[in-house]
């Protein structure tokens, strides 16, 4: 039981679980909203679609693990003793037999679907093991691959407008700005470690002014989608969000203190989740 318990501790299972009821969410309200459920769900290659991505994603967090070993050792023991429950040996073996499993299964529904998770797989092992230290340019690469498996819907569905590309980019520039306050967080094992991300090389404030002007950018596209018909009841999202975002921001950049930063990643999190379940309010 315990080494089952540090198995989903580094594969994040929760992760991989929103992952894929974000999959299937946005095939229903967003792509097919004409197709029942059950067409959906029985749709065999979009369900290997699905399976392929979760394992590709679930051996970025092994790979992942094994590079922020002694970083992870500070910024959070407990759950790093946890996961020792797996050797690091067995870390590479588990991610070589994701990486293969994941990558037949894409084969399977198409050779172009085979190089995509090939190539997914690739940028994440090459993000891991050399951009997640890069300062800025690591934190848009990691929000890159947090969206880059819904361009395989896309190519999946060949169905794409305005309105998913706008959201997208919401969904891009918050990933950012999640990427940029965890790295605030973590700053103690960063400098541990001696790798050059935003706080560590330009420090604290300059972190939160590029944050700051980040969230700025965000209001580009919810001023769009809150405007944009498909939306439908999704807007009350938007509403809630702006307030508790900006509200939470301004509090955090007054203060300057990791407990308050942390509330705010804390915070980003939880938007990202309720999010994804109010795709279901889309077209009400």
């Amino acid at each position: 039981m315990s080494i089952l318990s540090g198995f989903f501790l580094l594969v994040r299972v929760q992760n991989i679980i929103l992952l894929t009821l974000a999959f299937y969410l946005t095939a229903k309200y967003v792509f097919l909203p004409q197709f029942s459920w059950h067409e959906i769900l029985f749709n065999k290659y979009f369900f290997l679609l699905v399976i392929s991505t979760d394992l590709a994603v679930a051996s970025g967090y092994l790979i992942n693990s094994f590079y922020d070993y002694k970083k992870d050792l500070i910024n959070r023991p407990q759950k790093t003793l946890l996961e020792e429950r797996i050797e690091q040996k067995k870390r590479i073996y588990l991610y070589f037999i994701f990486n293969f499993i994941a990558t037949g299964l894409a084969v399977f529904i198409s050779w172009r679907a085979g190089v995509f998770i090939a190539f997914y797989i690739f940028l994440i092992w090459f993000y891991s093991h050399k951009i997640k230290s890069w300062a800025l340019i690591g934190n848009i690469i990691a929000a890159i691959l947090y969206i880059f498996p819904f361009f395989g819907i896309f190519l999946f569905f060949k169905k794409i407008n305005g309105f998913i590309l706008w959201h997208a980019f919401f969904l891009f520039i918050l990933l950012i700005i999640k990427d940029l306050t965890k790295s605030l967080v973590n700053i103690k094992g960063e400098l541990l470690e001696q790798n050059m991300t935003l706080p560590v090389k330009y420090g604290e404030r300059r972190t939160f002014q590029i944050i700051f002007i980040f969230s700025l950018i965000l209001i580009l596209p919810i001023l769009v989608l809150l405007n944009h018909h498909q939306l439908g009841a999704m807007r009350y999202y938007f509403y809630i969000f702006v307030f508790s975002y900006y509200s939470m921001l301004f509090i955090t950049i007054k203060k300057l203190k990791i407990r308050t930063t942390y509330h705010f990643y804390l915070l980003i999190k939880f938007l990202l989740v309720l999010g994804v379940f109010s795709l279901m309010l889309i077209n009400l």
